[in-house]
């Protein structure tokens, strides 16, 4: 599926963005505490926003490489048709499971349209965004799974696993 691979350098791009940005702020905040004696008042508060973007949009990542949480001993017990079977009967509730998480995600981000963070004064509408960007990036990624490794059982999600 070459329509998400441009896709799939932006997501790479951010998620070690965010974690260059997470590591140079904690390191800058505890080299300012310990040294300088002075503390950084938002560097909690970035690092920890930093994170959270980095989970919801590293799931993605995670979904991509067959390293997301699912039923593998259930589906190595299977065989043949049934594998196949159970490997899309997993992935419907996986993917109804995305679908609510993003939707519940676009209900948070209008609930906190009015909110901002306590030190930095974002808008927290912006920081809950990674719930709907990383769920839409999930299912996306849960599809193309899916038509990747639909037809070849040894290429279930335990086997991608062993293999990298």
């Amino acid at each position: 599926m070459k329509f998400i691979e441009p896709i799939r350098k932006v997501t790479n791009t951010i998620v070690v963005a965010l974690f260059a940005l997470v590591v140079l702020v904690v390191s800058t905040q505890v080299f300012s505490r310990f040294v300088i004696h002075l503390s950084i008042r938002w560097a909690d508060e970035l690092s920890r926003f930093a994170f959270v973007w980095i989970v919801y949009i590293g799931g993605a990542i995670t979904i991509r490489d067959g390293r997301n949480v699912c039923f593998d001993l259930f589906l190595e017990a299977q065989k043949g048709k049934r594998w196949k079977l159970m490997f899309s009967v997993v992935t419907l509730i996986s993917l109804a499971f995305l679908v609510m998480m993003t939707i519940l995600g676009v209900l948070v981000c209008k609930a906190e349209l009015t909110e901002s963070s306590p030190i930095m004064r974002w808008p927290m509408a912006v920081v809950c965004m990674c719930i709907p960007i990383g769920g839409t990036l999930m299912v996306l990624e849960e599809i193309c799974y899916y038509f990747e490794h639909k037809d070849d059982k040894d290429e279930c999600k335990l086997a991608a696993r062993e293999e990298k």
